[in-house]
């Protein structure tokens, strides 16, 4: 693993701010996947806040007398936005996990193009605090519940199979989005290879908050 120096952290935690915020800022993703253990077809959300971001990355914000600044998520956001975090008011968490999350962050810009599993997590790392995980074999993406929202949201990501981190991953079979001023999930992000959505049986709590009407099946789908 890389060890990271300050000056590339900084300069990592900036531009992926931008892509986080062209790409998920303030946008809901729900994924739809086929439990393992009991082959129901279930659903999470996951909302990408500002307030979020600041978790992914494993620094810390410090005033000047060095002491770390707590609750202050949003500022940390908007200072990487405007490329105006100093190298002399940030630090790496003292629990050793931001090289492991500078060295994801990156990846999770595409989380739509490599979400292939989810699962509940397991515990099997004691520096990664999550509910679920979705990813993949070589990345994952841990999130916690949030219950003032009704949905998850980011906590931490790092670069490992998912499937060492959940006892049951289950198959991804669809990801879709939604603006924060839209009601129904209507952007199809990620449609599992040789699926055709139009002919799974989905719950009707799934129906009612997706929308299949510029749906195309590509290819030979079943």
């Amino acid at each position: 693993m890389h060890s990271y120096t300050l000056e590339e952290a900084r300069s990592i935690v900036m531009r992926c701010a931008k892509q986080y915020r062209d790409n998920l800022l303030d946008k809901t993703f729900i994924i739809i996947y086929r439990d393992r253990v009991d082959k129901v077809i279930k659903f999470l959300e996951i909302y990408f806040g500002a307030e979020n971001y600041q978790h992914l990355t494993g620094i810390e914000l410090l005033d000047k007398d060095g002491n770390v600044i707590q609750h202050v998520a949003e500022m940390f956001f908007d200072k990487c936005l405007n490329n105006r975090l100093a190298k002399a008011e940030i630090q790496f968490k003292k629990d050793g996990t931001t090289n492991l999350k500078l060295a994801a962050l990156p990846v999770m810009m595409q989380i739509q193009k490599v979400t292939k599993i989810a699962g509940d997590y397991n515990g099997a790392r004691p520096y990664l605090v999550a509910d679920k995980l979705v990813g993949n074999v070589n990345f994952c993406l841990g999130l916690i519940q949030a219950y003032e929202k009704g949905c998850y949201v980011p906590a931490s990501t790092l670069l490992e199979d998912i499937k060492n981190l959940t006892n049951e991953p289950s198959q991804v079979l669809a990801i879709f989005s939604k603006e924060k001023s839209e009601m129904l999930y209507k952007k199809i992000r990620h449609v599992a290879k040789g699926l055709n959505l139009s002919n799974i049986k989905l719950s009707k709590e799934i129906t009612d908050m997706i929308s299949l009407e510029e749906y195309m099946p590509k290819g030979n789908v079943f």
